[in-house]
């Protein structure tokens, strides 16, 4: 069978060769990596591509939020972790919560909040002090320096949506719900608690 000789037409660089981006892709589903990936992990025989592709799915938008909060966050010169805590000591009574508290609640190591608050208290963020309540605890309390920086960043994290500005809110509301969903499957959620205070 003949092979039919594809017109060209000279790109910019006068080769009329189209770039490797432009060229139609077989393997290309719908424009979302996601689905690229459960269609080939599927086609690999590999285990439960449903949820791979789901997981790989909140990898990549963490990957993508983190981003922006990066990107807002820089010049205020505090990274992600801190931002997290200080908003946490921002939305606690007296501004202040143990340390264990706060590994718990933020997911991160005892050791790398204790980090995290020598850095905030270096910079008159936040200061330790003992717990009145249990001399062996302490906590992490928010200085009026730290409260300012909490509102800026806030402010400066509003004005793109924290990250996910281009999203309709009825979506935003129906995603919270589908995470509390999967979040409470997977025991990330105290049913049992009242999270009201």
């Amino acid at each position: 069978m003949a092979r039919r000789s594809a017109a060209r037409t000279p790109n910019v660089d006068g080769t009329g060769v189209a770039p490797v981006e432009a060229r139609p892709r077989a393997d290309r589903v719908d424009g979302d990596p996601m689905e690229w990936v459960r269609r080939h992990w599927e086609k690999q025989s590999l285990p439960d591509p449903e949820r791979f592709a789901a997981a790989a799915s909140l990898f990549r938008l963490r990957e993508a939020v983190s981003s922006e909060f990066d990107r807002q966050l820089r010049p205020f010169e505090i990274n992600r972790s801190m931002y997290l805590l200080l908003a946490t000591l921002a939305m606690s009574p007296d501004g202040a919560r143990r340390l264990n508290y706060l590994s718990k609640y933020l997911l991160v190591h005892p050791t790398t909040v204790t980090l995290l608050v020598d850095q905030l208290e270096k910079r008159g963020m936040a200061r330790r002090m003992p717990d009145p309540t249990d001399r062996r605890a302490s906590l992490a309390t928010l200085t009026p320096a730290g409260r300012a920086i909490v509102k800026e960043a806030s402010r400066a994290l509003g004005e793109v949506g924290f990250g996910l500005g281009a999203v309709h809110s009825r979506d935003l509301r129906q995603f919270v719900d589908s995470m509390r969903t999967v979040r409470t499957a997977i025991g990330d959620v105290d049913t049992s608690a009242n999270t009201s205070g």
